[in-house]
């Protein structure tokens, strides 16, 4: 047998097995993505990051709950003074209000409203414009000791300019090994 015909056999059964041993763990980082670090008081709460207007619009609803150091943090391109609501929620939370890096308000154990029409909802306003809303389970913010002019650093699990190769990109990058090892012999 030839040594291309080995080394092709011998990448085929390394790329087999990474794929086999390894799925779980690529599909735990696809869904890191959106995972972030919020840290607070020298406290970390883990969140689930939110910048498109329909994730934004969905929240929380449909959640059974929140983990005392889980949260949804949501972004905005520019600081406003944007409203919340409790649409969906079924859960009481905390909301703070985040400008820049410092928190600017905290609105604690806001109640879930079943039943309440859209239009009748509670809205929920900062005290001045932000870029960010964190949401926690109710009760979170007072045990972070959260409070308006508090530092607060934000990091994404998985770095921003960070991206996994797609499969194609992985079998092209294979083919041109191989193209390589061929050509250097």
């Amino acid at each position: 047998m030839s040594a291309l015909i080995k080394f092709f056999m011998v990448l085929f059964g390394m790329a087999l097995g990474i794929a086999l041993v390894g799925a779980p763990y690529f599909s735990s980082l696809f869904s890191l993505e959106n995972k972030g670090e919020v840290k607070i008081n020298e406290q970390i709460i883990v969140v689930d990051i939110v910048r498109d207007a329909d994730t934004r619009a969905k929240g929380l609803a449909g959640r059974a709950g929140l983990g005392v150091n889980e949260g949804m943090l949501f972004l905005f391109d520019e600081a406003a003074r944007y409203p919340f609501w409790m649409k969906g929620v079924s859960f009481p939370i905390d909301i703070v209000w985040i400008s820049g890096n410092e928190i600017v308000g905290v609105e604690e154990r806001v109640p879930p409203e079943p039943g309440v029409s859209e239009h009748d909802l509670k809205n929920y306003v900062p005290p001045a414009p932000v870029d960010k809303v964190l949401e926690l389970a109710a009760g979170r913010a007072r045990l972070l000791r959260a409070k308006a002019g508090d530092v607060v650093k934000v990091r994404r699990l998985i770095a921003g300019g960070a991206r996994l190769l797609s499969f194609d990109e992985i079998s092209e990058t294979v083919h041109e090994w191989g193209a390589q090892y061929r050509g250097g012999r």
